[in-house]
């Protein structure tokens, strides 16, 4: 049995082949309807789910960030959630902080990620993150579905600096600091 008080820190990592049943369970949760099948979570998982970082807690999966970095450079936060108990602890936050980190790591450019305008609490988080509004569509999940879409300009860093990637341990709390 896991309680919230003593299951420990997240351990941020890459997402496995073994966490699409509680990435699904979550997508499910969070996003009702609108949720990706798990038919269609195992297809992307095939296609990016070396970009994917999950936050898991009590050695449960309690929270995801779907990343893809496509042919342009372009980076897309295609799915993130924190299941309800592990909301407000900045656990999405730093889910957030490390699909950026992933796909800088890929290479990209950019990172755009899609929120209901209405969703006040989740475009603070995107924006203080570093996202900015880029456009909206009316019907992006279809009608009755309008998306803000928001945009994170990726600064590379010279090539003698080495970017940590998402399971660098630099990202856990109380981990080794850079030199």
């Amino acid at each position: 049995m896991d309680n919230s008080k003593g299951a420990g820190e997240p351990v941020f990592r890459t997402a496995t082949l073994a966490d699409l049943d509680d990435i699904a369970a979550l997508e499910r949760e969070h996003f009702g309807d609108l949720c990706y099948p798990y038919v269609m979570l195992r297809q992307l998982f095939d296609l990016h789910g070396s970009e994917w970082v999950v936050a898991e807690i009590g050695g449960r999966v309690r929270g995801y960030a779907l990343v893809g970095v496509g042919t342009r450079r372009r980076g897309w936060v295609m799915g993130l959630a924190v299941a309800p108990r592990y909301r407000n602890r900045g656990v999405g936050r730093a889910l957030l902080d490390r699909a950026v980190t992933s796909c800088r790591t890929a290479q990209a450019d950019s990172v755009y990620i899609t929120v209901r305008p209405t969703d006040q609490r989740v475009v603070d988080l995107y924006k203080n993150a570093g996202f900015r509004w880029a456009g909206h569509e009316q019907r992006y999940f279809g009608a009755g579905e309008p998306r803000d879409v928001l945009v994170h300009s990726i600064e590379h860093r010279p090539n003698n600096t080495p970017v940590p990637g998402p399971n660098d341990k630099r990202w856990r709390k109380g981990g080794p600091t850079p030199d």
